[in-house]
């Protein structure tokens, strides 16, 4: 086998997850992992959700690699799908694609909360992403999403080739969130109002029949609002990663608390 051929190889990864409530607590019923998608095993949290890792123990996501993650939720279960660590795109010298396809449904009275940790695309990477989410009337759901600008410490800034993100959130047969996001870094992309400054992005929607009383504090890079179909949306933007990660993790709260009436995750890493 040439060297050339080592370099085309490419990966299929499958996760495929079922929760169901069982005598008052969220169970793992089915699990059906393909490296190099696996999950650290279930840990029950003080709240009560039931909480799995998400893990990739290979090197990052290559080009011309194919992840697929399902989950579904029962009624009464409380899932939080986490991942291990960031989401490494490596470059890809072929322009070969690298492709994540997520699908989640929820029953009534389910919730399921995906809250992955960043994405961060090398220089060269290309990589594109789809997840939809059905749930029941009853169920109640929360994602976030965050991206680098790129290993910025390395001078890696806006240097990857493609980035895409597409999440459709349905409720029966009527789409209550579409967002679609394509990134292909040009001079323009460094323009006011795109980028400029900063190096690190999330966005985030949340369903649940609570009432939203009062917005997270907002500070001048983060904006909540509401969609036509009652999701509750967030944008945010910081020049550094963890000044991000404390103001969505505190927005997160307040909108878990006021939506599901849900007391806050103490996850434990």
């Amino acid at each position: 086998m040439t060297s050339s051929t080592l370099g085309q190889r490419t990966r299929t990864g499958l996760l495929h997850l079922t929760f169901e409530q069982q005598r008052g607590k969220t169970v793992l019923t089915r699990d059906l992992q393909k490296a190099p998608l696996m999950i650290i095993r279930p840990f029950e949290l003080p709240c009560g959700t039931l909480m799995v890792f998400v893990v990739n123990p290979t090197g990052g996501v290559l080009g011309g690699d194919h992840s697929e993650i399902v989950a579904e939720v029962g009624a009464g279960a409380r899932v939080l799908i986490l991942t291990q660590s960031a989401t490494r795109l490596q470059p890809s010298p072929s322009g070969a694609v690298a492709t994540q396809d997520i699908r989640f449904t929820v029953a009534s009275g389910g919730r399921l909360e995906y809250y992955p940790e960043r994405t961060i695309p090398f220089a060269g990477s290309a990589f594109h992403q789809t997840l939809r989410a059905d749930f029941q009337d009853g169920a109640e759901l929360g994602l976030t999403e965050t991206l680098a600008s790129g290993r910025v410490q390395m001078g890696e800034r806006l240097a990857f080739a493609e980035y895409r993100s597409r999440v459709e959130i349905w409720r029966g047969g009527e789409r209550l969130y579409l967002d679609h996001l394509r990134l292909k870094p040009t001079e323009s992309t460094r323009a006011p109002g795109i980028w400029s400054d900063w190096d690190y992005a999330a966005s985030g929607v949340w369903v649940g029949a609570g009432e939203l009383a009062d917005w997270p504090a907002v500070p001048s890079q983060l904006a909540c609002g509401h969609t036509a179909g009652g999701a509750v949306w967030l944008r945010a933007a910081a020049a550094r990663g963890p000044t991000l990660d404390r103001e969505l993790t505190a927005a997160r709260e307040s909108l878990r608390a006021q939506l599901f009436g849900a007391r806050p995750l103490q996850v434990r890493r």
